[in-house]
């Protein structure tokens, strides 16, 4: 069974949700912002609907410190606040939909399906001759399935979104690292390497993944720039 975080304080819609999807998912409530990161870690969940004035850490606060976790965790912003710049900010924030109250909860819960529906069909891929799940993080040839870290994932979508263009590193760094994070960008090499292994991609002439001498590297898929 699917998890489903549920994060908001008033007590009358946690019992209202969590009723109405006792049966699609297992449901884990909190009413405050704190511990979410370890919450997430800890329970797993597919699915997070997030509340946007919590004790503690908002919701804004709480989305924007998921940016490593945004890749297979979709946020439904559940509020109060319709302003057009707190719904533009959560999207920016990598939110997946915005639904202010009161609102219905058929409603809310064909906008779940639909979107996890959308979300599986989109998350498998062919890479030459690897099939890449991006939710499950596995990678499948001839039968054979091996585990992709979290930040093979961040890179891998982060070419996949950009097919055709050279990243440098630094890009790399910004996007699956964070901008504080203090390493070298020998470590995205280091990923890259990983990813090549696992993709099968081992024919330097005809790489999928091309490395660019002093400038960075490019996914070379052209069905993804149709």
């Amino acid at each position: 069974m699917n998890r489903l975080l549920l994060v908001e304080d008033d007590m009358a819609t946690c019992m209202a949700i969590s009723s109405f999807f006792a049966n699609e998912f297992e449901i884990l409530v909190k009413n405050n912002g704190f511990d979410f990161l370890d919450t997430i870690k800890e329970f797993k969940p597919q699915l997070v609907l997030l509340d946007m004035n919590l004790p503690g850490p908002n919701g804004l606060k709480l989305l924007a410190s998921m940016k490593e976790h945004l890749h297979s965790v979709p946020v439904f912003m559940i509020t109060v606040r319709s302003g057009e710049e707190e719904i533009l900010k959560a999207f920016q924030l990598g939110a997946s939909d915005y639904i202010t109250k009161p609102f219905s909860l058929k409603v809310l819960e064909v906008r779940i399906r639909r979107w996890m529906q959308k979300t599986r069909s989109e998350s498998v891929i062919q890479i030459g001759a690897a099939v890449v799940d991006l939710l499950a993080a596995k990678v499948t040839i001839d039968r054979s399935k091996t585990d992709l870290t979290q930040k093979e994932v961040l890179v891998l979508r982060y070419l996949i979104a950009n097919s055709g263009q050279v990243l440098s590193r630094e890009q790399f760094l910004d996007y699956a690292w964070g901008y504080d994070f203090e390493g070298t960008s020998r470590t995205v090499d280091n990923v890259i390497l990983s990813l090549r292994k696992k993709l099968g991609d081992t024919n330097d002439r005809q790489a999928i993944i091309q490395s660019h001498r002093g400038l960075g590297y490019s996914l070379n898929l052209p069905e993804l720039l149709k």
